[in-house]
C-alpha cells in the first residue's frame, strides 16, 4: 500500500465507527445463544409432550411432533442468520485495519501443546450449533414419520437389533460430518 492509499485509509478510520461495531458484534454474539434457548425450552417441551402423549393419544402427539419440527427448523435458519450478522459485524471491525485491535481479529494464537485428548481445538461454537439444529431437524421429521407410519400399522422401524444399529451407524456419520466440518474457517 502507498502513502497516498494509506493517507486516504487513516482519513476514512473512525474510532467511534469501530466502537460501535466491535459493540453490534459482541451483541450479536450474545444474542446467538438467548436465541438459542429460547428455541431449545420449545423444543425441549415439545419432547415431552410427544413422549407423554405417544400412547394415550397419538394424534395430538403428531401435532407436537410437528410443532417440534416447525420450532427446530426456525432455530436452525435463525442460527443461520445470527451467523451472517455476527460474521458481518467482525468483517468491518477487521477491516478498519489502522485500528488498535485490528490484530485481535486477524491472529490466530497456537493451541498450547498438551495430551492429544485435552488440547484445544479450532471448532466454530456457531457451526456446531447450526450441525445440533439440523440434527434436530432430522430428528423430529424421522419421529414424525415414523409415528404417522405407525399409525398404519406400517412398521418402517422395529425395535431390534438392526434398526437400533442402523440409528446408530447414522448418528455417528452425522458426529464425523460435524468433527470434519464443524472447524473454525481461516480467516483471510
Amino acid at each position: 500500500m502507498n502513502k497516498q492509499e494509506e493517507k486516504k485509509q487513516e482519513e476514512q478510520y473512525d474510532p467511534k465507527l469501530f466502537e460501535i461495531s466491535l459493540q453490534i458484534r459482541n451483541f450479536e454474539i450474545e444474542l446467538f445463544w438467548k436465541r438459542s434457548l429460547f428455541f431449545w425450552g420449545f423444543i425441549a417441551s415439545a419432547f415431552v409432550g410427544f413422549a407423554t402423549l405417544y400412547d394415550k393419544n397419538p394424534f395430538y402427539s403428531i401435532v407436537i411432533a410437528h410443532f417440534g419440527l416447525i420450532c427446530s427448523l426456525c432455530w436452525t435458519l435463525l442460527n443461520r442468520g445470527s451467523k451472517f450478522w455476527q460474521e458481518n459485524w467482525e468483517r468491518k471491525v477487521a477491516d478498519m485495519k489502522l485500528n488498535k485491535y485490528h490484530e485481535l481479529f486477524t491472529t490466530i494464537e497456537p493451541i498450547e501443546s498438551k495430551f492429544f485428548m485435552l488440547r484445544a481445538k479450532k471448532f466454530s461454537v456457531s457451526k456446531l450449533t447450526i450441525g445440533l439444529s439440523d440434527f434436530v431437524v432430522l430428528l423430529w421429521f424421522g419421529i414424525i414419520l415414523n409415528a404417522i407410519l405407525h399409525e398404519f400399522d406400517i412398521v418402517l422401524i422395529k425395535s431390534n437389533g438392526t434398526s437400533i444399529f442402523v440409528i446408530l451407524l447414522l448418528t455417528i456419520l452425522y458426529g464425523i460430518y460435524l468433527i470434519i466440518f464443524g472447524r473454525t474457517s481461516e480467516k483471510k
